[in-house]
């Protein structure tokens, strides 16, 4: 159960909590056993006995606090209580797999690879480089959407990870994105702070030269798996203009009840990542350790359970990017190690400006197997007059280390892009241009569709927050939908869905929230908040569902 000490003199402590109780009461009232227990400052200080100085809050003067099961502190609840929320929803709703759910899983997506590595005479490495097993982890993409590969390198190769990612966790934490970044500006309490908060809690390291020791021919064999699954039937069409994949990127969860919560690496189905791959470098795990990836059924509304995946030495995890496979990284209580890649696809990124612009940056993608750049560009556009711009950008071959630009291209006003002759090797795009390249490319705003439902959800937690009671922010049915009208919008951007507004009174279903990490704002608990495209097929009315925090990556 989660503990929560607030300060009941705090009139902005008492709306936090205001909110929490009604949620906790609509739980209850749906069966749901209780998940909070609240006590009032100072007089539950006994809460805080037999915490490490380091979860012991300094002061608990206008705050909101909780202590999680698993270890995990929560601090300024008070200013985001749908943090504290969402853990309640995590223990009351989410459904571990049944026998039934882990012998579906385990017969596709595991025991027929690990079938296939037993009778293989080939060892660690190699067992994998054949037909057979390519057919077999394209079935289970196909069907379960993931598919568990051991002993994926060899044991030279994986120790070289190993070795590589210990001597750069300084650099992890120095070079380290997003809110982790910015905290170390502050000092270590404050990086502490954003370790353990609800969302991420590793840092990273990317290695996009390939440099990292083992790197290279960890890449080189995800490639030629990425290849073989490629020539299969099952997964062909999905894998299809996926010729670009990010370097390697290296994270440490620290072993302090670090994690990151559910989330879908493609959210939007806009940034062109199309396959995940993990590859776990713990070395005698034991499931105390936790750390484990657990997969949940599609859709990111699911709160059913599919897999617990070990984070075993050598084991690679392949999953789509898409919204088959919501995921989290449950807390770890030992140092975890993990090396990411995404395969990108290149016809989607076209779709998107940022992505676009990733697919013309040699620093940020690279083209698998060696494939030549402008090739798989021309493949990628949909139309000959996408092909002759993306043919004006001029990205470089594999062999070429420069994005250049001709004279006669540069002068022409049309043209999309320029590039100063620098080492390394980026295109410019300007925004005259990028407006351009906008309406060319027809460019899709993450930010749309905005439905009713999410503008009711929205003014509900603002109700609640204020002191009103928040009746339409957990109600238990979900009203009919009015069918979307499309009016016209600018040249640059597509029509946008409009539906209109009903009364906020209306009894609905919470939909999930996403909580966006914004490297631009240094208050990370101004992120906003973000909805997702458009509702699940098999959203019934009946049905509860949490409101669940994602990461967008």
């Amino acid at each position: 159960m989660i503990q929560v000490l607030y300060d009941a003199s705090c009139a902005e402590c008492l709306r936090a909590i205001q909110l929490v109780s009604y949620r906790e009461e609509t739980l209850r009232m749906a069966g749901q056993a209780p998940t909070v227990q609240l006590h009032a400052w100072p007089q539950g200080e006994r809460v805080l006995q037999g915490l490490s100085s380091s979860k012991r809050p300094t002061s608990l003067s206008r705050k909101v606090w909780a202590l999680l099961p698993s270890g995990l502190v929560l601090g300024q609840c008070q200013e985001d209580p749908m943090r504290l929320i969402y853990e309640m929803e995590l223990l009351a709703l989410v459904r571990l797999p049944t026998p039934q759910i882990r012998q579906r899983v385990d017969s596709v997506a595991v025991l027929p690879l690990l079938m296939a590595k037993q009778h293989s005479k080939a060892g660690s490495g190699r067992w994998w480089r054949q037909a057979e097993v390519f057919r077999l982890t394209a079935a289970a993409l196909q069907k379960e959407h993931l598919a568990v590969l051991d002993d994926f390198l060899p044991e030279e190769t994986c120790h070289a990870l190993l070795l590589g990612a210990q001597a750069s966790r300084g650099e992890m934490v120095r070079g380290a994105t997003g809110a982790a970044g910015k905290a170390l500006t502050k000092g270590t309490e404050e990086l502490q702070k954003v370790l353990n908060e609800p969302s991420r809690g590793d840092v990273v390291k990317f290695s996009d030269d390939g440099n990292m020791p083992g790197c290279r021919g960890f890449l080189e064999a995800l490639d030629t798996l990425v290849e073989g699954l490629q020539g299969c039937q099952a997964v062909a069409d999905r894998l299809q203009h996926v010729d670009w994949a990010n370097g390697a990127m290296f994270a440490i969860y620290p072993g302090d009840s670090a994690r990151y919560i559910k989330h879908v690496d493609n959210t939007l189905g806009t940034d062109g990542r199309r396959l995940t791959a993990v590859l776990y470098l713990n070395k005698d795990w034991r499931p105390a350790d936790g750390g484990c990836l657990r997969v949940f059924e599609p859709t990111m509304q699911s709160c059913q359970v599919k897999r617990d995946v070990e984070p075993l030495w050598n084991r690679l995890v392949v999953f789509w990017s898409t919204q088959e496979v919501p995921h989290e990284v449950l807390s770890s209580f030992k140092d975890r190690l993990a090396v990411s890649v995404w395969f990108i696809c290149g016809r989607e990124s076209l779709r998107n400006e940022e992505s676009f612009q990733r697919l013309f940056n040699p620093q940020k993608l690279r083209c698998i197997a060696q494939r030549d750049r402008r090739s798989c560009l021309m493949q990628a556009a949909e139309t000959e007059e996408e092909r002759l711009w993306c043919s004006q950008c001029k990205a470089p071959s594999h062999r070429q280390s420069a994005v250049l630009f001709d004279s006669e291209s540069l002068e022409s006003t049309d043209h999309p892009c320029s590039c100063s002759q620098r080492s390394d090797a980026q295109a410019t795009f300007t925004p005259a241009k990028l407006s351009i390249l906008a309406r060319r490319f027809r460019w899709r705003r993450e930010e749309e569709p905005t439905w009713y439902i999410d503008v009711a959800i929205r003014a509900a937690v603002e109700k609640a927050l204020t002191g009103q009671h928040p009746a339409t922010a957990f109600a238990a049915t979900v009203p009919s939908r009015p069918k979307p009208v499309l009016l016209p919008t600018n040249s640059v951007t597509r029509a946008k869905p409009v539906v209109p507004e009903p009364s906020l009174t209306a009894a609905r279903m919470p939909r999930h929230f996403e909580l966006v990490e914004d490297d631009d704002d240094d208050n990370s608990n101004s992120a906003p908040l973000r909805h997702p495209a458009s509702p699940p097929a098999d959203m019934d009315a009946g049905c509860r569902i949490p409101i669940s925090f994602g990461i967008v990556d």
